[in-house]
């Protein structure tokens, strides 16, 4: 910056009634702050709402599953056998047999189609889910079972009542078809993981009541696989090297198979929502391109002052740049704040919260990321020094004379 840019940038800051609090300037400088901060508070809101699902899917489902080429269960001493081979890896927090088998439940007035999943708790493995259960036992009892907290709802249900579980065993034919099995089984549990669909449809049960409703020999269908965290996103590897462990006459699936598709959606979706919030800047860079030239109209006698001392377009072109883009600089950084204030704010409020038959989760998040932030901030800043420079172009075409004897 030389001298003459210097002086006046500082007069320009020592008279702000003139320049800083004229009304075409406050608008442009509040039509940043809200632009921006619209657009900082959407990109925060979707970077919740895509970390918490991720969150919440890797929490609730496991990181590599493991069932039979043939989808017949696994035996136990199959079980017993796949644990210890896998068990060695340094990749593998804990494996988990259950079994799986899908279920009616009913309650008074309503019958909703759920997953029974059965688990040893007898056993030395770890039952992954008991952090989410919301009420209740962490682990059923003999003829007890925990269900979800959406399923709780639409039945009418809540710990100590009685869910009425129905379901088809194809060695239960007669002469007149196949009769439904039904059991009776006590609520000791609510869980809650945040996953609508599984908090809508989730049962848990010991393995020895399953096995003895379904009538089914000791096994499991699948094997339930968690990684350590530094090691969750490198599944499909190291599906691969448990394949070549298990062998073929097993499955191994990571969990990207299943939840990729869906997180990739959001994320094409989380940008998407950032370039139509762009837009927004775009409608403010209007005010900019008014307040800018309004800001050369007024300065038309110091332009001519200046050119008549022999500063050149440039020189001048630069000064006023100067002197608007930082204003628009800080309007943008007051906007960042205004932005994580507003998600700050839509977190906590209690009046409005997602429908998890829709987005999957019902809570609201937000996720202020310093890269998204930074972003944010060179697009604005590009976007605005964009519109600051085109109205600049008509210095170039002001001549002294006109100037002089228009003042």
């Amino acid at each position: 910056m030389d001298k003459l840019s210097t002086f006046f940038l500082t007069r320009y800051l020592q008279a702000p009634k003139r320049n800083l609090l004229r009304f075409s300037f406050v608008f442009m400088i509040l039509g940043i702050i809200l632009s921006v901060g619209i657009l900082s508070a959407g990109l925060n809101l979707f970077e919740g709402y895509e970390r918490t699902l991720k969150d919440v899917l890797l929490g609730t489902f496991p990181h590599i599953t493991l069932t039979k080429a043939n989808l017949d269960n696994i035996s136990n001493d199959e079980t017993d056998s796949l644990i210890t081979k896998l068990s060695k890896r340094d990749e593998i927090q804990q494996i988990t047999p259950l079994l799986s088998y899908p279920v009616m439940t009913a309650g008074k007035e309503k019958v909703r189609g759920a997953i029974l999943n059965a688990y040893d708790f007898n056993s030395k493995q770890p039952f992954p889910q008991a952090k989410y259960i919301q009420k209740g036992k962490k682990i059923p009892a003999k003829g007890e079972v925990i269900i979800g907290k959406y399923l709780a709802k639409e039945l009418g249900k809540d710990i100590g009542d009685t869910l009425k579980v129905v379901f088809t065993r194809l060695d239960n034919i007669s002469a007149l078809g196949i009769f439904p099995s039904e059991y009776y089984l006590p609520i000791a549990g609510i869980y809650s993981s945040g996953f609508y669909e599984t908090d809508r449809s989730l049962v848990l049960t010991n393995i020895t009541d399953a096995e003895y409703m379904l009538n089914a020999k000791p096994g499991f269908s699948k094997l339930e696989i968690r990684l350590k965290s530094k090691d969750i996103e490198k599944a499909p590897e190291i599906a691969q090297l448990l394949q070549t462990i298990a062998g073929p006459e097993y499955s191994v699936y990571p969990w990207q198979t299943f939840s990729a598709g869906l997180l990739h959606l959001v994320e094409m979706e989380k940008w998407l929502i950032f370039i139509i919030f762009c837009f927004l800047v775009l409608i403010a860079g209007i005010n900019v391109i008014s307040a800018v030239a309004t800001i050369i109209l007024d300065k038309k006698n110091e332009i001519a002052v200046l050119k008549t001392l022999g500063a050149n377009s440039a020189s001048i072109k630069r000064i006023l740049c100067l002197q608007v883009g930082l204003s628009a600089l800080l309007a943008i950084i007051a906007g960042l704040v205004f932005g994580a204030l507003l998600s700050l704010g839509i977190e906590k409020q209690n009046f409005y919260q997602l429908k998890g038959d829709v987005y999957f989760i019902d809570s609201l998040n937000t996720s202020i990321i310093l890269i998204n932030q930074i972003i944010i901030f060179v697009v604005a800043s590009v976007l605005i020094f964009i519109c600051i420079y085109f109205p600049l172009k008509q210095i170039d075409k002001m001549e002294i004379i006109k100037l002089l004897r228009n003042p």
